[in-house]
């Protein structure tokens, strides 16, 4: 008896430490955190796609991350209104084909409120309006965790 229960405690120890090692290795630990934040990064990338469609610019606008490059140089809607009412082109069908690079936020000093980044791999359908053109383009959009919600970068 004591020397099965020793035979599980170094089996059980050895596990602990195997473990212990595989999630200090960051590729291990940025898969599981990928396959845990999943679902939040593609619910945040389909509702800010699902806008850019149904040409909802007001809930396009609340997509996009506060302290992005384009919300900190364009901070007021009416600006990203006029921006957007302006341009020919638009998506009108996207679909979805990777989330992937999940990464947390190694430069507090320049992006003090980002706490991830992420790339979610987009096949989109562009429609021009000037030209009457339908284009198909793969493009990969970041998206970032701030205050605990994921916005399009």
């Amino acid at each position: 008896m004591i020397r099965r229960l020793l035979h599980n405690g170094i089996l059980a120890m050895w596990t602990a430490l195997l473990l212990m090692a595989l999630l200090g290795c960051s590729d291990v630990r940025n898969r599981v955190a990928l396959f845990l934040e999943e679902p939040q990064i593609r619910k945040a990338a389909q509702r800010y796609l699902d806008a850019e469609v149904r040409r909802d610019l007001k809930e396009a606008y609340t997509c996009l991350a506060p302290s992005s490059a384009y919300m900190t140089t364009n901070p007021s809607y009416e600006d990203y209104l006029r921006e957007a009412q302006t341009s020919s082109s638009r998506i009108i069908d996207y679909k979805i084909l990777e989330i992937s690079k999940l990464r947390d936020n190694h430069d507090r000093e320049k992006y003090p409120r980002i706490e991830k980044f992420v790339q979610v791999e987009v096949d989109v359908i562009v429609s021009f309006e000037d030209n009457k053109k339908t284009v198909p383009v793969n493009y990969s959009f970041t998206f970032i965790k701030e205050n605990g919600k994921w916005y399009k970068g």
